[in-house]
């Protein structure tokens, strides 16, 4: 019992962070380089799209529809996250990544998909580009 009150503790703190204390922004990790922003020809993000709107490249859901782009509350908690999207192929090893923040408020245009795991329920766009890591390390 006691070795999993730890997890517990943990898993809710996170998740109050991302509800409760998101008055930065909306950001995203990226492995394409959007340049300088905004930019009127720089598609959105991806929110929730149904199975039959899925464009090329776009990893759906087991039931075949999209959950919308992963969304942190933070560019560090979007950085933390870099590990976790190299094992989800979400960024590749070795290539730059970038940290983004979008025109999006919190929680208005995000839903929380799992625990922790928050993602936008509709495309928004880039504003800044916040963070480049060139070595993908």
């Amino acid at each position: 019992m006691k070795n999993l009150i730890l997890p517990l503790l943990l898993t809710a703190a996170l998740a109050g962070c991302q509800r409760d204390d998101c008055t930065d922004g909306v950001f995203v990790l990226s492995g394409q380089d959007f340049g300088d922003v905004p930019a009127a020809n720089v598609a959105p993000m991806p929110g929730r799209l149904p199975a039959g709107q899925l464009p090329a490249g776009l990893q759906p859901a087991s039931d075949g529809h999209f959950p919308g782009t992963r969304a942190y509350c933070s560019a560090l908690a979007a950085r933390s996250d870099y590990s976790d999207a190299l094992k989800g192929n979400r960024l590749q090893p070795g290539q730059p990544w970038y940290v983004y923040r979008l025109d999006a408020r919190w929680p208005q245009d995000v839903y929380p998909y799992r625990e922790a795991d928050w993602r936008l329920k509709a495309p928004a766009r880039l504003i800044k580009k916040e963070e480049s890591h060139g070595s993908g390390n």
